[in-house]
């Protein structure tokens, strides 16, 4: 399922886009096409003759399309001497229309495709790969824990502690900024059943969550995590874990070069009265800098045993989405049952 598929590196981060843009051999092309609008019987490759093609572009992306005060996108119209039209910042439309001769259209599109590979690391990720822990007597005892981490933690806001329902080993950050892009990752993961299969074999695989550590200086944390590791010490986990990761990264899904760490983030430290949704360890503006100091947590509960969890499922993971019970919302699920 990945015929046609680039990886565009762009500073130091990787894109995967689809590849389809006629008559360039230079720069993959991000194949955003939607359809035509060539009248019947005209040729597309006419070069005398205006046409009219619409891109499907991801409206997250737009504005560094149109740039401050329309500059950017003047400067596109001039550079490829096409006619771009970008819908409404309020409208809900993807499509970028195109119109021109046919080297003025390809001209448009290349300049357009780089724009976007260079502006998506700015788009904020959509979902995540994830290990969800639903083990009720898990989630009771990081509750308990959080409870009396208050007590110790000062100026941090309550939305600090991560609910327990919403536990998780997180595989990866997945940027799927349409429907199509949400269904082809689910059917990504669902391809590797297989393999996952052969991975974790017929035992359940449980995993033990305690001691607990800061990510970074112990004086200075932001987060504060569980270990997960194999209950049984079989390496299963590690192996599922790196190898869903290596595949979604081999096939442009992510775009982060960070080492895959396998943890449970108990703690993301917010101040006091913040509205900041600080999820998955990725500093977010408004919060970046703020720190506790972890090290009086630390020693008291430093050892602590959270117990041990089955984990179920593979997800592709919905941030900032929750059902009732604090669980994240997922677009799809691999079964490990």
């Amino acid at each position: 399922m990945n015929t046609n598929v680039s990886i565009v590196e762009v500073g130091t981060r990787r894109y995967r886009v689809r590849t389809g843009l006629a008559g360039s051999s230079k720069t993959p092309a991000i194949d955003f096409r939607a359809t035509s609008h060539n009248p019947p019987g005209e040729s597309k490759a006419k070069h005398g003759k205006s046409e009219r093609i619409s891109l499907n572009i991801p409206r997250q992306v737009h504005k560094y399309i149109i740039g401050p005060r329309g500059s950017t996108l003047d400067k596109l119209r001039q550079e490829s001497r096409a006619k771009i039209t970008v819908p409404p910042e309020r409208s809900r439309s993807d499509v970028v229309e195109i119109e021109g001769l046919l080297d003025e259209r390809q001209k448009a599109e290349e300049l357009i495709t780089q724009i976007v590979a260079n502006n998506m690391a700015k788009v904020p990720y959509t979902h995540f790969i994830s290990l969800p822990l639903l083990d009720i007597d898990v989630q009771r005892k990081v509750g308990e824990f959080q409870r009396d981490a208050q007590r110790i933690l000062q100026n941090v806001d309550s939305s600090s502690f991560v609910h327990p329902g919403s536990l998780h080993i997180t595989l990866g950050m997945l940027r799927l900024l349409s429907p199509a892009d949400v269904t082809r990752a689910v059917e990504f993961l669902r391809s590797l059943a297989k393999e996952v299969a052969e991975i974790v074999s017929t035992k359940p695989l449980l995993v033990s969550v305690g001691q607990l550590a800061a990510m970074e200086a112990a004086s200075q944390a932001r987060t504060i995590y569980a270990h997960a590791d194999d209950f049984d010490n079989s390496g299963r986990l590690r192996r599922l874990c790196a190898f869903v990761r290596d595949k979604f990264d081999s096939a442009g899904y992510i775009d982060e070069k960070r080492e895959l760490k396998i943890h449970v983030s108990v703690v993301r430290a917010k101040p006091a009265s913040s509205s900041v949704n600080d999820e998955d360890d990725l500093p977010k503006k408004g919060s970046r800098g703020f720190s506790v100091n972890a090290v009086p947590l630390l020693k008291e509960f430093g050892t602590m045993s959270f117990g041990v969890c089955r984990v179920g499922q593979i997800q592709i993971a919905r941030r900032f989405r929750h059902a009732e019970n604090g669980a994240y919302e997922n677009d799809g699920a691999l079964s490990l049952l």
